[in-house]
């Protein structure tokens, strides 16, 4: 148990028929939080957090149900139990036990353990919001080695993707469908200026190109974001 993290509200979430991520959304209970210090934010996710209990309820297009013309049908996400969770603890108010990083999530067409948690949910031990408050005076006291200036602004300047989803040049955003088209890919975040990543699209039924070019895998290598907090990557796709 001391080794995994708890669940709570925000945490992302994938279905392995999907092509989408989705965040969770703890309906069930207000009282049992995760940090206080931004309590709306953090509740803690127990088993009883079932049936529609995302913020956009989709996990993009899913391939469990396939289209007569080709394509698959909108996911509509659905979730009928838990599997995982840390069942020595009961909260009373939806007798409910609490999620851990590892729980999966049970739907009615992607069958049993197809939604994996691919993101706790829990922020950092220091938070942002501790930095900006923190007194850098008793922060030496407790522990003299620590550089606060340094800390602060790495933590106050680390890079931190928060969504990424796919638009049409006009902005709007897009689940992909079969048939050739310029797109986007709109990743947002803050402090990205200057990250280098990889970027894997993961499709089977579509291939991407990027400045001409058709992604090997999928795959778009060392990309380095121009924009802090949201970057616009062209893309055609391409149905194979």
């Amino acid at each position: 148990m001391a080794q995994k993290h708890l669940v709570c509200q925000g945490a992302t979430c994938q279905c392995q028929f999907g092509n989408a991520p989705d965040k969770l959304k703890v309906l069930t209970q207000t009282k049992a939080f995760i940090n206080e210090e931004e309590p709306q934010e953090k509740l803690v996710a127990t088993t009883a957090d079932i049936g529609a209990t995302f913020e956009k309820n989709t996990f993009g297009l899913c391939q469990m149900q396939p289209l007569p013309g080709g394509g698959y049908k909108p996911c509509q996400a659905m979730v009928t139990q838990w599997s995982g969770a840390y069942e020595n603890v009961t909260y009373e108010e939806n007798n409910g036990h609490p999620l851990l990083e590892d729980s999966k999530a049970t739907c009615p067409i992607g069958g049993k353990d197809c939604i994996s948690i691919i993101n706790h949910g829990q922020v950092s031990e220091i938070t942002k919001v501790n930095i900006i408050n923190a007194n850098p005076a008793k922060i030496t006291m407790i522990n003299p080695f620590v550089n606060f200036h340094k800390l602060r602004k790495e933590i106050l300047t680390k890079p931190d993707i928060i969504e990424a989803y796919f638009t049409d040049l006009q902005g709007n955003k897009i689940d992909l469908g079969e048939d050739e088209q310029e797109v986007y890919l709109v990743i947002e975040g803050e402090n990205l200026s200057g990250l280098t990543l990889d970027f894997n699209l993961n499709n089977k039924d579509l291939d991407f190109k990027y400045k001409d070019n058709i992604l090997e895998n999928d795959t778009l290598k060392d990309y380095t974001f121009t924009n802090d907090t949201q970057e616009q990557i062209p893309l055609t796709v391409i149905n194979t």
